[in-house]
């Protein structure tokens, strides 16, 4: 196992990953508009008036040989005609929604491999989801039970955007199909993350502006489901609706969720208040929610955390004193397991110390506290059991006997 820290920069460099990752059908589509893009830019220019108003005014396209020109164009670049993907292009700008939707239809009803169905389905869905959100979640909604389907990966969206238009009707509509069974779970934790997902827009639009409606709609929802939906919510939250949102978190969701909920929101900001006004920033945000004691120390944390991922000073006696400092204003009672755990980390995830210097600041700092925490966190590490032979210098530093044993023995 990682230590705790470098657990969380690990996790922490995942969900950055994971916040920018889109679903595969996803990445099609945007591959699909960028080649259509390329199109524009390398077909001939030159083009007649009537050649311009033919594409625009409606001339039919021939969907089967639409879906061939695009495998050949994931099959082998950009070989393909641009001057077919050009016309395409053109005649998508200028579609109806009734245009759309028929080409939709007509998609439906060719004979066609998974993947240019669905290529060709979600080049029209975005589009579509612009000019009728209400539409696309009423007619392919289906489209959730279908494995093979890269429409379900936009009906959240379509949910957005439509919420953002007409958020009571968009509720509504939305708790009818949670009534109808359409969100209901065969996996064994009962979770849909389709629901999710959904919940997570319509609170998106709705607790910023009318958090009674917000706060009915998250108690509606299975209790072990709603941190998971604050959880998605967190990276719209703003400094003027931070206090709306801890509110629903203290109202909505289990008490045993809201520290890691908290000190996630934190993971997510520190590194920016830490740029703007050091640790100052994130005191204030503790003490804006009312963070209780456990909430304080999960939090300080992420900041020691954040403060040790984003800088690219060299650790130093001075800036870990700092961090001690800040840390035993919110959990005094952590601040020499996290000065183990922050030093450890810093010769192992990002090699900012030497190993033995490292070891050397533990030491200075276990004796300056009175406290084996220190160093026993920092040789309680993978870091110390990488480097053994360096470690066993300092083991006779430990106090604790029993704590000196287990370590000794560890190391062995």
């Amino acid at each position: 196992m990682l230590p705790p820290v470098a657990a969380l920069l690990v996790v922490g460099t995942w969900l950055g990953v994971q916040r920018r990752a889109i679903s595969t059908a996803q990445q099609d589509c945007v591959m699909l508009r960028k080649q259509l893009a390329a199109g524009v830019a390398t077909a001939q220019p030159a083009k007649s008036a009537s050649s311009d108003h033919k594409a625009k005014a409606g001339a039919p396209i021939n969907w089967q040989t639409l879906a061939k020109q695009l495998d050949e164009m994931q099959q082998a670049g950009a070989t393909a005609d641009m001057r077919v993907m050009l016309r395409f292009q053109q005649r998508l700008q200028a579609m109806t929604r009734e245009e759309l939707i028929a080409g939709l239809d007509a998609i439906q009803a060719l004979e066609l491999s998974a993947n240019s169905r669905s290529m060709l389905e979600q080049t029209l869905i975005g589009p579509l989801i612009e000019i009728d959100p209400e539409y696309v979640l009423t007619h392919f909604m289906d489209s959730l039970q279908d494995e093979a389907s890269g429409l379900k990966w936009h009906l959240p969206n379509a949910m957005r955007e439509w919420a953002k238009q007409e958020p009571a009707k968009a509720g509504a509509w939305l708790d009818e199909q949670i009534a109808a069974g359409i969100f209901d779970s065969k996996s064994l934790d009962g979770k849909n993350p389709f629901r999710v997902q959904f919940e997570e827009v319509m609170l998106g639009i709705l607790f910023p502006a009318d958090p009674a409606t917000a706060g009915r709609r998250l108690s509606a929802m299975p209790q072990d489901q709603r941190g998971e939906v604050m959880k998605r919510l967190l990276g719209s939250v703003k400094e003027e609706t931070q206090a709306t949102f801890t509110q629903l978190v203290r109202d909505q969701v289990p008490a045993n969720e809201q520290t890691d909920i908290f000190a996630q929101q934190v993971a997510n900001q520190a590194g920016k208040w830490l740029e703007q006004g050091g640790y100052a920033k994130a005191s204030e945000y503790l003490d804006r929610i009312d963070a209780t004691p456990a909430e304080r120390s999960a939090c300080a944390l992420q900041v020691a955390v954040a403060g040790l991922s984003t800088s690219t000073a060299p650790v130093t006696r001075e800036n870990i004193d700092a961090l001690r400092t800040w840390i035993d204003t919110q959990a005094p009672d952590s601040t020499n397991r996290f000065t183990g755990n922050i030093l450890a980390t810093a010769t192992q995830i990002m090699p900012m110390l030497d190993f033995n210097d490292a070891a050397a600041l533990a030491l200075h700092y276990s004796q300056a506290s009175g406290s084996d925490d220190v160093l026993g966190t920092f040789l309680e590490s993978w870091t110390a059991r990488n480097h053994k032979d360096l470690a066993m210098a300092f083991i006779g530093n430990i106090v604790d006997e029993s704590r000196r044993s287990a370590i000794l023995k560890s190391l062995q």
